[in-house]
């Protein structure tokens, strides 16, 4: 029988009935332990439960080596949320990548994507929670690189080296934890506090995987991979990781970390408000606007507000993965255009998906009273109720503007303006419908379900004229939304186009970090590997043990030489004594 080389990976055209079939019964099984985790979670937050299971490989060196998971209610809800958000987009690939002929290749991809994400979550341990950290970032560039094109390739290259670069600080904290003994959170947080170095290296790590400034530049660039794998990284996997690390040291910040996660978390939201408002590829847009999301729950966490940053993670990955598959079925419909200029009164032409998009953009929003309002709202007024610095307050509010601006920028390029690009391409799949319908459902009461089911307290600090506000600035930027296009389309001014480039980071990390390390790597290649050292250093040591290990070899096989060897020795042994 002779079988194809890619026989493992692809079923043939003849067996797409076994296809769908396996990835149906990963869509139920996501979905059944989405509800098993959710549930168990509201039972440990319920009762305050906690339940570690180990085991110990050795001891050495007053250090224990063991396996852990840990469950408590923070683990088992992020877990029920990143298993639902999986099943949906197996669900999603059903219709999305069905002409993919290496289409389970993908499938068994996402799988291992989401399972990296299961240790990170469930081992409490430094030492094992790095088999998770490096599977996402190797899973993540195999994915980036999954369509084969220069483009892919040079993206999946950034992103590569960004995360590898938060896997040495990772493995310097690592290091550094080896004083305590132990690598686990729960012995850790017996300690008043740690070494600041070795948290500092472990923020660090955080903020290359959750794309903080200066490690922004691989997030947009990460939009080469398919649609539904930009869903799940940019909702509950990659990026959301390093915020998952934060909260669980939030304990450990001192006030220096506090102060320096602050900036930083401020001036990546003013990265992504900018970046995302003169940008006009849908998929970066939505992009820009995960990288603020996430230094809105950074701002959140390092203010004390953890748990509350912890739902809106939660919150925020239910709405943004539905807007990153709805970009995916308008894309498809434009026959592979972002550009959302040729977009337009998509509204007529796709309906459902136009509705479903736009909850979602309203949740991201805060409009009032989808999900992202329940967690957003809160932590803008607790942001108020704290003692903050007036020009960090201002700069805070400034970002919710931003972010106002560019959804309603996007909503205008879409659904307002005139059809710039007629529809050809009809798709009328129902595994995609189904998943964005689901997702939508989700999307409008998940925000109130976590707020109702956890118990949580809402302070009232702005009276309901300060709460309608934002209706007051969609009719402002209605108005005058002329000046934002013309401001969008002259980019001669340098300081629009510093704006429009994110600061000019792509630059520096494809040109001067990237670059170079891959131009060292190919000189030390062709001088070592290609050249006369391979012949003058490393042949030579080859040939000198090669000939020792004959040389023992014949001693070995002849008795004799061994016999007087052994005779030469123990006479050599007598004497000494």
């Amino acid at each position: 029988m002779c079988l194809n080389k890619n026989s493992f990976w692809d079923f043939g055209d003849s067996n797409k009935d076994l296809k769908k079939l396996f990835v149906l019964k990963n869509k139920f099984f996501f979905f059944f332990v989405f509800i098993l985790f959710f549930l168990v979670g509201l039972m440990f937050h319920l009762y305050q439960l906690s339940l570690l299971l180990t085991y110990n490989f050795f001891f050495m060196n007053s250090c224990n080596f063991s396996l852990i998971f840990l469950l408590d209610w923070l683990s088992l809800m992020f877990l029920s949320v990143v298993f639902l958000i999986s099943g949906c987009v197996f669900l999603y690939s059903l219709g999305y990548m069905s002409g993919d002929s290496y289409v389970i290749r993908f499938y068994f991809l996402v799988f291992m994507f989401v399972c990296s994400m299961f240790f990170l979550i469930m081992m409490p341990d430094l030492m094992c929670l790095i088999l998770g950290w490096d599977g996402l970032g190797l899973v993540s560039y195999c994915l980036v690189i999954y369509y084969q094109s220069d483009v892919s390739l040079s993206s999946g290259y950034l992103t590569l080296f960004i995360n590898r670069l938060g896997d040495l600080f990772l493995i310097l904290s690592i290091c550094w934890c080896m004083n305590y003994g132990c690598w686990h959170y729960f012995y850790l947080f017996t300690f008043d506090n740690l070494n600041i170095y070795m948290i500092f290296f472990l923020i660090l790590a955080c903020l290359t995987k959750s794309a903080q400034f200066p490690f922004s530049s691989w997030l947009p660039a990460a939009m080469a991979a398919p649609t539904p794998v930009s869903s799940l990284v940019h909702s509950s996997t990659l990026v959301t990781a390093g915020v998952y690390l934060i909260i669980r040291f939030s304990k450990f910040l001192s006030s220096d970390l506090i102060f320096f996660l602050i900036n930083l978390s401020l001036l990546t939201v003013l990265l992504s408000g900018f970046g995302a408002l003169y940008e006009n590829d849908l998929s970066k847009i939505i992009a820009f606007s995960t990288m603020g999301q996430l230094s809105f729950m950074i701002f959140s966490i390092v203010m004390g507000s953890h748990y509350l940053g912890f739902i809106h993670l939660l919150i925020h990955a239910i709405f943004k993965s539905l807007l990153f598959l709805c970009s995916g079925i308008f894309i498809s419909l434009l026959m592979g255009s972002q550009d959302i200029r040729n977009m337009g009164n998509l509204g007529l032409q796709s309906p459902l998906i136009s509705s479903c998009f736009l909850i979602s953009l309203f949740s991201s929003c805060g409009v009032p009273f989808y999900s992202g309002f329940f967690s957003k709202d809160l932590i803008i007024e607790l942001v108020v109720l704290s003692e903050i610095n007036f020009f960090y307050l201002l700069i805070f509010f400034f970002s919710i503007y931003l972010t106002l601006v560019y959804s309603f920028r996007l909503f205008y390029f879409l659904f307002i303006c005139k059809i710039n690009f007629m529809i050809f391409n009809l798709i009328d799949n129902k595994y995609m419908k189904v998943s964005c319908l689901f997702l939508l459902f989700m999307s409008i009461i998940f925000g109130s379900c976590q707020f109702w089911l956890l118990d949580l307290c809402y302070v009232n600090v702005f009276d309901e004229y300060y709460k309608f506000l934002i209706i007051f600035f969609f009719i402002y930027f209605f108005i005058y939304f002329n000046v934002f296009t013309m401001l969008n389309m002259n980019l001669s001014s340098f300081i629009v186009y510093f704006l429009s480039q994110m600061w000019f980071l792509p630059f520096f990390s494809s040109t001067f970090i990237v670059s170079k390390f891959f131009n060292k790597s190919n000189f030390l290649f062709s001088l070592i590997d290609l050249g006369w050292t391979e012949y003058l250093v490393f042949t030579t040591i080859y040939n000198l043990i090669k000939n020792l290990n004959m040389h023992l070899d014949s001693l070995h096989l002849n008795s004799l030489k061994m016999y007087m060897l052994s005779y030469l020795m123990f006479i050599f042994f007598i004497l000494m004594i």
